[in-house]
């Protein structure tokens, strides 16, 4: 048997079982909510809370400022949240994530089809299209305050929250997601469903999020054990085939 194929493979399965190592770190889901027939995370966490709308076996309908809130589910401010849903309407402000438990008029929304966190930073028109399936994630990184936002896998925006706008600060850190605030009064808000929410424990990567989008599930994102068991299964196969070249060499 050639020898240079067999180091070549040894190689590549020790850079595999490196890049596995490296990402031990990852984000972790801490909740996942399917809203199929059901508010409660799969994780076993707190209950999604509905303001209207109509749960049905697959998704979760909701008229303008209608929505869910989500309480102690984003409690740190190095976080991840990942929303596939859909807006009947994308002309002007319509509230997506709001963070002030609707005390603010600051938060993530569509403006005319683009990723918007007021007043802070927007992305490029035409990133979201009515009545079509649109997967948002937002990433907030504690230490740096650097907060991102990603229209199907493709970044949108990003900038320095060091006003801390994008914190979920209230009692309960409550997350009120599809419901204008309350300041303004101004209903910028619109009709629509969602299919799935899901929240991480740290700052996706763009990568990451990627990834995510084009798989629709959290396993693109594997669990830091998953990622050390893969290393040492890739190191322990390179491990065998040196080993079995050094057997044909003697």
């Amino acid at each position: 048997m050639p020898f240079k194929p067999l180091m070549r493979n040894a190689f590549a399965f020790a850079a595999i079982a490196g890049l596995a190592c490296s990402a031990a770190n990852a984000a972790t889901l801490t909740h996942e909510y399917d809203l199929d027939g059901t508010y409660a995370d799969t994780l076993g966490g707190p209950n999604l809370v509905a303001n209207g709308g109509t749960l049905t076996a697959t998704h979760y309908n909701f008229g303008a400022n209608q929505g869910l809130s989500l309480s102690n589910g984003v409690t740190a401010n190095d976080y991840s949240i990942e929303l596939n849903f859909s807006f009947a309407t994308t002309s002007g402000y319509r509230k997506i994530v709001d963070f002030k438990n609707l005390t603010s008029d600051n938060g993530v929304y569509n403006l005319n089809t683009d990723l918007n966190f007021y007043n802070s930073a927007f992305g490029p028109n035409g990133a979201i299209v009515a009545n079509t399936p649109t997967d948002v994630i937002i990433t907030r990184d504690g230490g740096t305050g650097l907060f991102v936002g990603y229209v199907n896998g493709v970044q949108q925006f990003s900038f320095t929250d060091s006003g801390l706008q994008g914190v979920f600060s209230s009692p309960a850190s409550i997350a009120q997601f599809f419901i204008d605030d309350t300041v303004t009064g101004q209903g910028e808000a619109s009709a629509g469903s969602v299919d799935y929410i899901r929240v991480f424990d740290g700052a996706l990567t763009s990568g990451e999020a990627l990834s995510l989008y084009q798989s629709g599930s959290p396993s693109a994102v594997p669990e830091p054990s998953q990622y050390a068991v893969l290393g040492f299964f890739i190191l322990g196969v390179a491990s065998l085939v040196l080993r079995k070249r050094r057997s044909i060499e003697a």
